[in-house]
């Protein structure tokens, strides 16, 4: 059972499961450092150390230690007596290792990221055959705003009641410090010493701690390569560092994708302009559902943009920062596949992975709003936009991700398996049906469906005026085409390389009124109802019999994981970004349906990024150039150290922390 409304239980501690032990002296072996230890009757034990300063007049670090027996799923401290409304820190073990997460729990669901709180993680941190144990150097656990928005800090002179929950179902994903887990079995309080815990050897202590886990670090590549490795295309460009701002490159739009033509030849990434004859062309594509599942080809077009003599973007690895974006909820065993190769097979100097919803807050949000035809590329800010609600409609999928202060809420991503590839698969199919066979040509249908549809705002109507009529009846709007008819021009590859949208003519209707007036050669395509009904399958999937909610609805599914009080802040700064939302009518129409779905007092805007498919890539660049970026970034020499897992681990905190 998730976290639910069945969370109350943590909202009055009064009927806690066992009675606590007020906090003894402990000295720990491995450490040196002299805790107020507290163990309750489950065998969880809690520790603290504070500087010798600590009061309730100004916010003070401390060393905290928790120890918990492996057969638990997770444990956890609540930092203010209570469940809500202050920091959580939970802990699980995660194979030899343990994994801490920041919380904040706002109200009866999973806690929300905390990123207020800020962890260090000591010597003396990891798993045996019994028990799991975090030591670590936590700012912001002792401090932080009440229910009202005033400061509060814990009396460090005093005694204060600490509160505790646990469970024994594991976590979903043990790799993941963001993920959602099971509602506790049990909660209580303890008495706690703080007073005791001070000491005027805390500073030594963390040094001594520090001391053996440090790790060299080389100096920081001059360079960042920017990638946002789409299904569809590649975006990237390069990152300067430079005493202002840094220099941003021009990004490239590669496709990504190993191609062969009917002639056997074969094409890779950017080669695929030299193709002269796309007719019943073969791609391979090392993306699918979003995911990069064949790292087979994916190195060969990463070598072939980047590596090899003579690439068009060549940089040396060895003194390359790598930022790759990746989609949201994307699966651990993927991510350590992705970062295995980035360090072991291309040996990037150090390297960043994160969610490219978190990208797209790093670029001046507001202002699409504002002024949405525009925007310089290289825009930068110095913190993430508070609130957006991320939609993106690209190639494989369409997401969508709230995104607050830089970092995604995972819990609400939504997504819909409907995507460019899925559209002109389907326009493919239709026309077949009704035309020429165009199964073996989707480069062709992919051109055609971004030429000629459109996602319409009046779908009954135009349904309506678009329809021939009963068997024999040919209706006036359909003879004239009533302004929805469009013909399509298809390429023959010798005098045309790409087809032609023209207005529908009726003279032209037939092949033998082409053949009179001279125009034989052509092969037309009128298309009629396919314009608006194939974007229709973003907004009602279920017209084709597929069991997953349109967009809309989707937006309304995520807002409810959210508090109602989040509410006006993200329907207000509703950012779309993929190419699919350059269907003209896309934006006027997600609008109408958002409004329809959402309580009246709540504003709805929803603004398109200047550049929807680049968006993605501007806000990625804006990151690299971010003062604080390098604190993200993992070296090749950490990773060697520390691991694939706790890589995971240091990526999930974002900025923001």
């Amino acid at each position: 059972m998730k976290w639910t409304s069945t969370l109350v239980g943590l909202l009055s501690l009064a009927i806690s499961a066992s009675a606590q032990t007020d906090s003894v002296t402990f000295v720990d072996d491995e450490t040196g450092i002299t805790f107020q230890s507290a163990t309750n009757y489950e065998g969880i034990t809690y520790r603290l150390a504070l500087p010798a300063d600590a009061s309730a007049e100004k916010p003070y670090d401390a060393i905290i230690q928790i120890v918990g027996p492996v057969e638990m799923g997770w444990v956890a401290w609540a930092w203010g007596g209570s469940m809500t409304y202050n920091p959580l820190t939970l802990v699980w073990a995660n194979g030899q290792s343990a994994t801490f997460s920041s919380r904040q729990a706002l109200g009866y669901y999973t806690p929300l990221p905390y990123t207020e709180a800020t962890y260090t993680v000591l010597k003396g941190t990891g798993t045996n055959g019994t028990h799991f144990k975090l030591t670590a150097l936590c700012s912001g656990c002792t401090s932080w705003p009440d229910f009202d928005g005033n400061p509060l800090t814990l009396d460090g002179a005093g005694q204060v009641n600490f509160a505790y929950a646990y469970s024994t179902t594991p976590v979903d994903e043990p790799g993941n410090n963001e993920t959602t887990f099971s509602i506790h079995d049990s909660v209580g309080h303890w008495t706690h010493d703080l007073g005791l815990a001070r000491s005027d050897q805390f500073d030594a202590w963390l040094w001594l701690c520090n001391r053996t886990s440090k790790v060299h670090r080389p100096p920081p590549p001059s360079r960042t390569l920017v990638l946002d490795n789409g299904a569809h295309t590649i975006k990237a460009g390069f990152v300067t560092d430079a005493d202002d701002n840094g220099a941003v490159d021009t990004p490239r739009l590669i496709p990504n994708c190993i191609a062969r033509d009917r002639d056997g030849k074969t094409h890779v990434a950017s080669e695929l302009t030299r193709c002269a004859d796309f007719s019943e062309a073969v791609f391979r594509r090392p993306v699918e559902k979003g995911f990069i599942v064949n790292w087979e080809a994916q190195k060969d077009i990463w070598e072939r943009e980047f590596l090899d003599p003579g690439a068009p973007q060549p940089c040396d690895p060895a003194e390359t920062r790598l930022l790759l974006a990746e989609p949201a909820n994307s699966l651990p065993i993927l991510q350590a596949n992705c970062d295995q190769m980035v360090f072991e097979e291309f040996g990037f100097a150090s390297y960043y992975r994160g969610a490219g919803a978190s990208f797209s807050a790093y670029r001046h949000v507001d202002a699409m709003f504002e002024t949405p035809d525009r925007e310089p590329a290289a825009a930068t800010v110095q913190s993430p936009a508070e609130l957006v609600l991320l939609i993106d409609s690209g190639y494989s999928h369409t997401t969508v991700t709230p995104v607050f202060q830089g970092r995604p809420l995972h819990p609400a991503v939504r997504r819909l398996d409907v995507g460019g590839k899925f559209l002109t698969n389907y326009l493919a199919r239709v026309l077949s049906l009704r035309h020429y066979d165009m199964r073996n040509e989707t480069y062709i249908v992919n051109e055609m469906k971004e030429a000629a549809c459109y996602v319409s705002l009046d779908f009954a109507g135009d349904l309506e005026r678009s329809w021939k009529g009963t068997r024999g009846e040919r209706r006036a709007p359909y003879l004239d085409g009533a302004g929805i008819a469009k013909d399509y021009v298809l390429p023959d590859f010798h005098t045309r390389s790409r087809g032609v949208v023209r207005e529908y003519d009726p003279a032209r209707s037939s092949r033998a009124n082409r053949l009179a007036i001279g125009e034989s050669s052509e092969d037309v395509l009128t298309l009629r109802n396919e314009r608006f009904t194939i974007p229709e399958l973003l907004f009602n999937p279920s017209d084709i019999g597929m069991s997953q909610p349109g967009l809309p609805d989707l937006v309304l599914q995520s807002l409810q994981c959210l508090p109602h009080g989040l509410w006006p802040g993200f329907l207000a700064n509703i950012l779309v970004v993929g190419g699919n939302s350059l269907f003209d009518g896309f934006i006027p129409r997600l609008e109408q349906e958002i409004r329809m779905r959402v309580p009246d007092e709540c504003p709805v805007r929803v603004a398109r990024a200047p550049d929807p498919v680049l968006n993605t890539w501007l806000g990625g660049a804006a990151l690299a150039v971010h003062p604080h970026f390098e604190s993200l970034a993992v070296t090749k020499l950490e990773y060697e150290e520390h691991g694939s897992a706790w890589l995971a681990r240091k990526f999930t905190t974002g900025l923001a922390s």
